[in-house]
């Protein structure tokens, strides 16, 4: 194992670590809403089916995903290339992702975790007997403010918090972390500011960043 995959098997130790003491400690994940706030939110989930098992049109099929707060659902229906996107106020860590036909029978079911105002690319994906075949990373891009730093230098970990939601950030020396035009150490991060980060959906509350903008 290389350097760069010691540092990301670590970092995901940790992070394992960091979330069983947290369950331990009864700190509860949160994902609060705007709207308990009298805002708004704009989370973001979008991917590309690419074939269906048994065999169906792409075209029409409806894409759901439900609030884990509000219960309220909001979905979007697939164009000829099987593409949707599902813009609303939707939130939680195991979120049911739901796909139906055109003849409002269920294809497949899974679940998700979206944070507030994410916004979350599944990539191509297919639908195989009742089953979500995930054919490509979870890409997220979230934003928030920096509410604790725990890197060495530019390795480590960050919490990004936004909405009363705090998310773990792997960060490791292949992550590009910007401001303006220059560039910056983990270590450099401080506490309150705001961070737009992008990366990969890790299970539970974290994102492995491949980039930090501050």
């Amino acid at each position: 194992m290389n350097d760069i995959g010691s540092v990301r098997a670590f970092n995901a130790v940790c992070i394992l670590i960091l979330s069983a003491i947290m369950l331990i400690l009864g700190c509860d994940i949160d994902f609060s809403s705007d709207r308990e706030n009298g805002g708004s939110l704009a989370a973001v989930i979008q991917g590309f089916i690419t074939d269906t098992t048994p065999e169906r049109d792409l075209d029409g099929i409806r894409v759901q995903i439900t609030d884990e707060n509000s219960g309220i659902s909001f979905s979007d229906t697939t164009d000829v290339n099987g593409f949707f996107k599902i813009e609303g106020g939707f939130s939680g860590i195991s979120l049911v992702l739901e796909f139906v036909d055109v003849n409002q029978e269920q294809i497949a079911i899974t679940s998700i975790t979206v944070f507030p105002d994410a916004e979350v690319d599944l990539g191509n994906l297919s639908l195989t007997n009742g089953i979500v075949v995930f054919q490509d990373e979870i890409t997220i891009t979230y934003v928030g403010d920096i509410t604790e730093n725990n890197c060495d230098i530019n390795v480590g970990t960050i919490i990004v918090t936004r909405n009363e939601t705090d998310v773990i950030v792997q960060i490791n020396s292949s992550t590009i972390i910007r401001r303006d035009d220059d560039d910056l150490n983990c270590q450099d991060l401080l506490i309150s500011q705001e961070v737009e980060v992008r990366g990969t959906l890790l299970t539970g509350n974290s994102i492995d960043a491949f980039e930090l903008n501050i």
